[in-house]
């Protein structure tokens, strides 16, 4: 019988799972793994892969995606695939003033569900990895939650997104476009308990982050370094205790993006302790970077919830050791440098005198994410190679209801791979999008990615390009197979 040009053999490295390192050879057929064990025939395979001395991993999963600014589907993924990440968890929903703002046809939609179906046709048109979707609920939607959060999880999108951010005193203003009052989160949570959903919150108290900011404008103290003190610890904090207090009331998951503080870990740990599905995520820029790094570099690195201090990043690594931190996403907003700083005038900026409240809140962050983590933490000895595994693939695929298609090497699953080299340098510069802000630019890194393949079909190999747009994926999640649901997959 001929040879299926589809076929392909990953031959000879060490296959890390989130159990396990074994040297381990992948039999790939028409896009899944049909193979696993030591030694497999390369006999009629079209295609050998040598992975002699590497490791070979599940391909990353990037939970935390906004491929909605200056980089969207077409160029995130492209810095995805080039960083290891084979999978995107888009944030999509009634944000449509941005959608206005940036030109994103597909979002200009009165209905939440419909602006997800176009992303969906959008992002299998241009996209080079494959994509799950993420919910995002706004004030737009108070009146239909009843409504939307039902259709939503038909259309595999089991998450939904809330800022916390809600400005009680003004209406009209920017935070309020997308902050949301308590009583729309507990709606919302009761509605994901009923029908099965996992609620995600942008964890800042709105109130009191709204009156610190205006009291700093108003003494005009509005420098780089009055970002951190304007949203300090306890804001977010507050936030986590309180959306787990709506969690365990109404009976819901719950999954608080890009933590940051130091006090947030026992928060964590004592819900946790009282039976709450809860599932904590950060970020590699608050594992790598401090407020120190923003007071030297400026508005490039201003991100919200912001850059912390040291004890907050040692904090946030304990976590992860420790198991109340379960996940790491981008939090990737794609930002040029003239999309950031486009409420400050260019001699503002030339002068170092930039309002930091005027300049928007982002990083660039996704391509070199997994390999910063590797250097810090895998190279280091923070956390294990397994574990490494854990947080990029197998835990959010098995909280977002995507596991065992994603994030794992096993028979049936798609075959989505990456061969990891541990020994090659790489100094950070720019991404392959259009983002010119290089959050972790300068810093040396041990251990990159050397080819990163979707579905049995390489899309970068040796830092180069060869995939192309048209075969992605919309990836539904399983509601029934999700970390939260009664029989669902346990995560550490």
């Amino acid at each position: 019988m001929a040879a299926d040009p589809s076929d392909v053999l990953v031959q000879g490295g060490l296959l890390v799972s989130g159990n396990a390192i074994s040297r381990q050879d992948v039999l790939i057929h028409q896009g899944k793994i049909i193979g696993v064990g030591d030694g497999l025939s390369a006999e009629d395979v079209c295609n050998v892969v040598d992975a002699r001395g590497k490791y070979v991993l599940p391909g990353g999963i990037d939970s935390h995606a906004h491929p909605i600014f200056a980089d969207k589907m077409d160029t995130y993924s492209i810095c995805a695939a080039h960083g290891g990440v084979t999978t995107v968890i888009a944030f999509i929903g009634s944000e449509t003033h941005r959608h206005e703002e940036l030109g994103n046809a597909w979002g200009i939609r009165e209905y939440n569900p419909d602006i997800v179906k176009g992303f969906i046709e959008y992002g299998q048109q241009v996209s080079y990895t494959d994509f799950a979707i993420h919910g995002l609920i706004t004030m737009r939607d108070r009146a239909q939650l009843r409504q939307v959060v039902p259709e939503l999880i038909r259309l595999g999108v089991i998450s939904f997104k809330m800022f916390m951010t809600w400005n009680p005193w003004m209406s009209g203003v920017q935070s309020n476009l997308l902050g949301v009052p308590d009583e729309v989160i507990v709606e919302v949570m009761n509605l994901s308990s009923q029908y099965g959903a996992l609620p995600m919150v942008h964890a800042e108290n709105g109130c009191c982050k709204a009156f610190l900011e205006s009291e700093y404008r108003s003494q005009g103290l509005v420098a780089r370094h009055h970002w951190l003190p304007s949203a300090p610890n306890i804001l977010e904090a507050e936030a986590v205790n309180r959306a787990a207090t709506m969690a365990l009331v109404t009976k819901s998951p719950l999954y608080p993006v890009h933590l940051s503080t130091r006090e947030v870990i026992p928060i964590l740990e004592h819900y946790k302790g009282l039976g709450l599905s809860l599932y904590g995520e950060t970020c590699p820029h608050y594992l790598a970077l401090t407020n120190d790094d923003l007071i030297s570099r400026g508005h490039d690195l201003k991100v919200a919830p912001p850059l912390r201090e040291d004890q907050d990043r040692q904090a946030m690594w304990d976590g992860i050791g420790g198991g109340a931190i379960q996940v790491i996403g981008s939090d990737f907003t794609g930002y040029t440098r003239e999309l950031k700083a486009a409420a400050v005038s260019p001699r503002d900026l030339a002068d170092d005198e930039e309002n930091i409240f005027d300049v928007a809140a982002g990083l660039t962050t996704l391509e070199f994410m997994m390999p910063v983590v590797w250097t810090l933490g895998v190279n280091t000895g923070r956390i294990t190679l397994p574990r490494f595994v854990e947080l990029f693939a197998e835990n959010p695929a098995k909280i977002f209801g995507l596991y065992p298609r994603k994030g794992t090497l096993q028979v049936g699953s798609d075959a989505d791979l990456v061969i990891w080299d541990p020994a090659k340098r790489h100094v950070v510069d720019e991404e392959h999008g259009l983002s010119d802000l290089g959050t972790f630019r300068g810093m040396e890194l041990l251990g990159m990615p050397e080819l990163t393949m979707v579905r049995g079909k390489i899309v970068v190999k040796d830092g180069k390009l060869s995939g192309a747009p048209g075969n992605a994926l919309f990836i539904p999640g399983d509601p029934d197979m999700a970390s939260f649901a009664r029989n669902g997959f346990h995560v550490r």
